[in-house]
């Protein structure tokens, strides 16, 4: 094995050597095409571009409906520069600002199936529009993301369709901000409709981020993802169903999801997402290992960042292990203290020497 992961290394620059050892070590099952995808990402950002990227999949895998996700961080994250990385993908379209008439513009397009998710770089331009009109445009979102919309009849808006019209969503929120609106969502049912995935920049990612802002390229570049041209039914192995339904149980109880059913629909359309991303039509174990570590970003508010899901993908290791694999990326001080948050959430236990995932 150490002579596999060597030579995989050496047939990479030096420059992205610290994304292959992270990817490729002994207790993790990240594929290559993964690891070569991850290259494009600025630093900090892993996690919330393969959550995005999960969310665009599945609109391609049956039978569910596309994943919306409500991105959230602090002012300055990157979080509206990761969103034009992916706007150019087929069936995706990007809003600074819409109302719901401009909103209905869309649905003939979403109807035809020219497209499937709609991305809004920074949805306080929606929230500061007053609670009159934001309330509107949250109750068309909800429509729009889960029971469909097929018959629209006000003085400004007339539309019909014969079956429902339906769309992702996927928009870009200050932590500050959510903060604000969490329980007024709670209460509209926007957060069990729409996945928040919350994120903030570990020290090291934000030295490295500072680094390539003084680089000749730029930082964010257009990210082309390779869907397939219809959807796909993907299969769920009766060995991953637990897990998975463990997680669902998470999502549901962080966004008062009662019923926990629309979570489990959520968990369902992530898993064939990530086996649909890698060209599989089965899920597998490295699908069910990616969303243990991208459920970092689900378990608290204010919890995810980067070296916290790497510390996820290495599992089950040693603290010494886990150190020296992220050394590349990050200091033993950061993994310590996530390991320590990480504990605290219940997301990581300890058994004998190794730490291993409480998902």
């Amino acid at each position: 094995m150490e002579s596999a992961v060597k030579a995989y290394v050496e047939a990479f620059s030096q420059k992205f050597d610290f994304l292959i050892e992270v990817c490729m070590s002994r207790d993790t099952y990240v594929s290559e095409k993964t690891c070569s995808s991850m290259r494009k990402i600025p630093a900090g950002l892993l996690p919330a571009a393969m959550s995005i990227e999960l969310a665009l999949y599945s609109a391609y895998a049956e039978p569910y409906d596309p994943l919306s996700l409500l991105i959230i961080a602090p002012v300055g994250s990157g979080k509206t520069e990761l969103l034009k990385a992916y706007a150019v993908n087929r069936g995706v379209t990007l809003y600074n600002d819409f109302t719901s008439y401009g909103l209905t513009s869309l649905f003939s397009q979403i109807q035809a199936g020219l497209i499937r998710h709609i991305m809004v770089a920074d949805l306080v331009r929606l929230t500061a529009r007053g609670n009159p009109v934001w309330h509107q445009i949250l109750l068309s979102l909800n429509a729009l993301i889960e029971e469909g919309i097929t018959h629209i009849d006000t003085f400004h808006i007339r539309f019909h369709s014969p079956t429902p019209v339906k769309a992702g969503v996927i928009a870009a929120l200050t932590t500050d901000e959510w903060k604000a609106r969490r329980k007024q969502w709670i209460r509209f049912g926007f957060l069990s409709r729409a996945v928040p995935i919350s994120y903030h920049l570990a020290p090291e990612d934000i030295s490295r981020g500072e680094e390539d802002i003084y680089k000749a390229e730029a930082t964010f570049k257009p990210i082309t993802l390779a869907f397939p041209e219809k959807p796909l039914a993907v299969k769920v192995p009766g060995k991953h169903k637990e897990a998975l339904k463990r997680l669902g149980r998470i999502i549901a109880a962080v966004n008062s999801d009662e019923t926990r059913f629309r979570s489990h629909r959520h968990v369902l359309a992530m898993a064939k997402a990530s086996a649909l991303r890698e060209k599989r039509s089965e899920v597998n174990d490295e699908d069910v290992k990616l969303l243990k570590a991208l459920s970092v970003l689900w378990l608290s508010p204010y919890s995810g960042d980067e070296p916290s899901f790497h510390i996820m993908l290495t599992l089950p290791a040693t603290t010494s292990r886990i150190i020296d694999t992220l050394s590349p990326l990050y200091s033993p001080a950061t993994v310590y203290r996530r390991l320590n948050y990480l504990e605290k959430l219940k997301a990581i236990r300890r058994l004998g020497e190794e730490w291993h995932p409480n998902l």
